[in-house]
């Protein structure tokens, strides 16, 4: 078992989590009828699953340096180092990389032995003994029954098939919960959480002054007019070291960034440099806030999944996601300053553009829809009229998009926030005891990736159920030859891949060319194409929610 794996068992530390995340996954990968449950719903889950849940990443971050030897070439450029100090101020980076690294294997060391000492307690002789074979003769019971109902034709869309395999995993957890509570392997667990966390709490204390030590050490090397250099290399090593940890959609990014790939003119660009400054001050107060916090509620997120204390833990996580949100919130912000400065309406059109699709990529990424749209365009020997159609029809898909992705954009800043809190707190509950929630990730999961309601969900289908209209309006326009050129949509299935189930994209054309086909020889002339293109124009292209 690798480093990291062996930490987020020791970690997550109870036999439910265990099994119900590591063997889900070993068992359940082999069979493609789940695993299409699993992908669906962990595609595109920012910070989800083991790796973000409960303060688990923040704790495997505690064990990162701040500093490494591959910071020495900023050192030097950006505090304008002679040869001397570039020599001295490298060897106390490598004593710093040196002592945090002694210390962090330690840490790891310790905390794997406890691992597999808990993992021995859930996994030896008596009633856990034969658990894993259990469950993986359950897992394949679960997926023979899946595998039956396809081969007999009941093939089941993603909701069902993600409730059915949720009803048949909860009472397989339940059975393993008390098992494990029955066997003593509960109780065992939570003292060797006891020790775990008193690792991590002088750990946190240790590299805390590890650090300290080091910019002292660096900062008494450093001439005058180089301390007033340090302010500013301090906010761009934090800057580029921290953004990255972001969890939330939109904390992450960083608009310097963006800036600097958007290719703006000289006048934007001097529009924007005067704000520059300040951005980069309230990112920074915004980053060394959330981080101070992180650092110190992760041992305090651990110890209340260890009392399995659900209230306490679900304080602990609303304050770290305020703190993150206040990340976010500065770059949002400053999406709207940095757009306001610019005059020229196409160039703050493309800022505001890069911004969105760095910071919500999930909602603001090119479409499927937009490449056809794109494809079409490109496309040689258009009538004047089709091409017109053609720019006509992506203008008002465009403005629809739009408007759909402001509300997206919202449900998803809501329902991020939202799953990491519920998550957090079903494992924390599990701890507890409590299953009443069902499991904190995977299949057996509840809450915003697993249930029903799911406004970011919904709102993603329903953009899809508009891009479909779009894109079968504009293969309307154009001959067989040109929709082939037209990209087809990826894993769409019967969402408009062509030939697809609901008929494909023969079927569309066929019933377009019928409603406009005035003369009835089954094509339609120049006359008729007009009249087509010309309903297409009143509609404003898109037809409406109604298609």
């Amino acid at each position: 078992m690798s480093r990291i794996r062996t930490l987020r068992v020791a970690a997550l530390a109870g036999a439910a989590i265990v099994f119900g995340g590591d063997l889900a996954v070993d068992t359940l990968l082999d069979s493609q009828i789940v695993s299409r449950t699993a992908s669906a719903q962990g595609r595109g889950n920012r910070g989800g699953g083991m790796r973000g849940m409960g303060g688990m990443r923040e704790i495997q971050e505690l064990l990162q340096p701040d500093f490494s030897r591959r910071d020495m070439p900023l050192f030097a450029e950006q505090l304008q180092l002679d040869d001397g100090q570039k020599a001295i101020i490298e060897a106390l980076i490598e004593d710093y990389e040196d002592g945090f690294g002694g210390g962090s294997e330690a840490v790891q060391a310790d905390l794997m032995d406890l691992g597999r000492s808990m993992m021995q307690s859930f996994m030896g002789g008596g009633a856990m003994g034969d658990m894993r074979e259990r469950m993986r003769e359950r897992f394949g019971a679960v997926r023979a029954e899946l595998e039956e109902m396809e081969a007999n034709g009941q093939p089941l869309s993603e909701e069902e098939r993600r409730a059915f395999f949720r009803e048949r995993m909860e009472g397989m957890q339940q059975e393993m919960m008390q098992e494990a509570m029955d066997s003593g392997a509960f109780d065992e667990a939570r003292g060797v959480m006891t020790e775990m966390l008193d690792i991590l709490e002088d750990w946190v204390a240790t590299r805390s002054t590890l650090r300290d030590a080091f910019v002292g050490d660096v900062q008494i090397q450093l001439s005058d007019d180089q301390l007033v250099l340090w302010p500013a290399f301090e906010r761009f090593l934090t800057r580029e070291k921290s953004l990255p940890r972001g969890r939330l959609s939109g904390e992450e990014v960083n608009l310097f960034a963006v800036v600097d790939g958007a290719e703006l003119s000289d006048a934007a660009y001097d529009a924007l440099e005067s704000i520059f400054d300040q951005y980069e001050v309230d990112l920074h107060t915004a980053l060394m806030a959330r981080d101070r916090y992180l650092l110190s509620s992760a041992p305090q997120l651990f110890k209340a999944m260890r009392d399995g204390d659900v209230k306490d833990a679900e304080r602990i996580l609303k304050q770290q996601l305020q703190y993150r949100e206040a990340v976010r919130d500065v770059n949002d912000r400053y999406r709207a300053n940095f757009t306001a400065a610019i005059t020229d309406e196409a160039e703050k059109a493309l800022l505001d553009a890069a911004i969105l699709e760095a910071a919500y990529e999930r909602v603001y990424r090119p479409t499927w829809a937009h490449r056809a749209f794109e494809a079409a365009l490109q496309l040689d020997g258009l009538e004047p009229d089709t091409q017109q159609a053609i720019a006509d029809l992506q203008v008002a898909f465009l403005a629809e998009i739009s408007g759909i992705n402001r509300t997206l954009m919202s449900a998803l800043r809501e329902s991020e926030a939202d799953r990491q809190v519920e998550e957090g707190t079903r494992m924390v509950a599990v701890m507890s005891g409590d299953l009443s929630q069902g499991m904190p990730f995977g299949p057996g999961g509840r809450g915003p990736r697993g249930g029903e309601d799911d406004p970011f969900r919904e709102g993603m289908d329903r953009r899809g159920d508009a891009e479909e209209r779009y894109v079968e309006q504009l293969r309307a326009m154009l001959t067989p030859e040109q929709q082939e050129a037209i990209p087809e949509r990826r894993g769409g299935g019967g969402r408009g891949g062509q030939g697809g189930p609901g008929g494909g994209n023969a079927d569309r054309r066929a019933e377009m060319i019928q409603r406009f086909d005035t003369n009835g020889d089954g094509e339609l002339n120049e006359e008729e194409r007009r009249a087509m293109f010309e309903s297409f124009r009143n509609r404003g292209g898109g037809g409406g929610g109604g298609g």
